[in-house]
């Protein structure tokens, strides 16, 4: 995925001779090559000039994190990668520009871990009915996955509902012993009415269905949501492809067969910050990283692994459903939507497909993501897996696909610190949006670019 990078002057000019030399590579992978000019200086200092780094390399990384944020005005992106790199070839100029816009654009005080926010007053509509619990359901002291719980229904057990709470999807409810507790709503239905004594069916004319065509029923799948609040999820049946490139960048190597044998479902739209502000409220996320430029409906972004893996929990609790990152074969199998070209509209960038700055956008704004949705779904009916955020998976970093499992599980490994993001961001060129582009960042990193979309198992 990194192609051709600037390699970093360190060594000096050779005096008298005008001639610079380039870093050696880690590991002797490319020899120091003379430059016989001098080359301009950036505002780092750091002369720069034409060479190529090892893919997969701290170096290449640091330089991505440092060109991706370079230009900004807002300090909390210099603070990002001070965190990441606290004694970084640019950390003295990241400290000095974060100073800077701390004074010029940005609240003097220095930036805090966002407070949680408190829950609304409840507001409560009356009822007196009689409802089952779907399934298992827990009876909760207040309207919150983690509030104290004080009681149980069994599956298909009924109970009386006095009362539906408005800003959230939790019913109020007695016990039998007189207590009142609350029952997340998906939990709970209206009892099924005995059915009626069967009278022999009369045949009925129907009109008749218009077919599908063949191409749609092979590439768009049904939508679904399991809760008002949740992400709306498209299925994906299981299937065969080939993964990575051939032709790519060696991270992408060797290209490979994967089959999917079991369905899964992931998301329409990477998550917004209107569903994490849910995740917040219900005290499933400690973190609230929105920028105060983005909408609700904006990705979240500005969120490590971990706070990912926050909300996936969070998620399955309330939803009662088994949500999780998905796996990179998932990401990439859900990306491609049934194409074997560079992106999945063919292999040249086409204006209105993905959003990254030269990929013809005219929406395009480098300070922040568009909203999702803004730019044309894949085949398979989802947004935004080419440029916008770049989205976590589970998968943890491997430099290249050899030995990687074929069946499109988790590749997990001993002690790992980094994790795998896909699909590019708004910010970063053409070259970083296709199909098979990956990179890694460390799963506890906070980083402006970075967000993520969810996957459910539906087995």
């Amino acid at each position: 995925m990194i192609r051709y990078f600037y390699a970093l002057l360190v060594s000096g000019l050779v005096s008298g001779l005008g001639v610079a030399w380039a870093t050696p590579a880690i590991d002797g992978d490319f020899a120091a090559q003379p430059e016989t000019s001098f080359m301009p200086k950036d505002d780092t200092g750091w002369t720069q000039i034409a060479g190529i780094l090892p893919t997969d390399s701290e170096e290449v990384y640091e330089l991505e994190f440092w060109n991706s944020i370079k230009d900004s005005k807002h300090a909390s992106d210099y603070e990002a990668y001070l965190k990441a790199y606290p004694n970084g070839r640019f950390a003295p100029l990241a400290r000095a520009r974060a100073e800077r816009y701390k004074k010029t654009s940005e609240p003097a005080q220095p930036r805090q871990q966002a407070q949680p926010v408190p829950p609304p007053a409840l507001k409560i509509e009356e009822m007196d009915d009689r409802y089952e619990a779907r399934k298992t359901a827990n009876v909760r002291e207040k309207p919150s996955s983690s509030a104290r719980k004080i009681g149980e229904l069994a599956s298909k057990a009924s109970v009386q509902v006095t009362g539906r709470v408005l800003n959230r999807e939790w019913y109020r409810v007695k016990l039998p012993g007189g207590e009142t507790g609350y029952v997340y709503a998906p939990l709970l239905g209206k009892s099924s009415p005995k059915p009626k004594t069967a009278t022999k069916p009369q045949p009925i004319a129907t009109p008749a269905a218009t077919p599908t065509p063949a191409s749609e029923k092979a590439t768009r799948g049904k939508t679904f949501k399991d809760c008002p609040t949740c992400p709306e999820m498209v299925s994906i049946s299981p299937g065969q492809f080939v993964m990575g490139s051939a032709k790519g960048d060696p991270s992408e190597r060797p290209a490979h067969r994967v089959a999917l044998s079991s369905p899964f479902a992931i998301g329409k739209f990477e998550v917004t910050v209107a569903q994490w502000k849910e995740c917040v409220k219900a005290d499933g996320c400690s973190n609230f990283p929105a920028k105060a430029d983005t909408s609700d409906n904006a990705p979240i972004r500005d969120v490590s692994w971990d706070d990912a893996q926050e909300y996936v929990k969070w998620l399955s609790r309330t939803s009662g459903q088994k949500y999780r990152l998905p796996t990179e074969a998932e990401w990439e199998y859900a990306a491609r939507g049934g194409t074997t070209s560079t992106y999945w509209w063919g292999d040249k960038i086409v204006a209105g497909k993905a959003n990254c700055k030269d990929c013809g956008n005219n929406a395009w704004d480098s300070a922040k993501p568009a909203d999702v949705g803004t730019l044309d779904a894949n085949p398979y009916g989802i947004y935004d897996m080419n440029g916008n955020v770049w989205e976590w998976v589970s998968d943890c970093w491997h430099k290249n696909y050899k030995g990687a499992p074929a069946n499109g599980i988790t590749w997990e490994r001993d002690n790992c610190r980094a994790r795998v993001i896909r699909g590019g961001s708004w910010r970063n060129d053409k070259s970083y949006v296709h199909s098979a582009s990956r990179f890694k960042y460390d799963a506890y990193v906070r980083y402006i670019l970075n967000g993520f979309r969810v996957a459910r198992s539906m087995q």
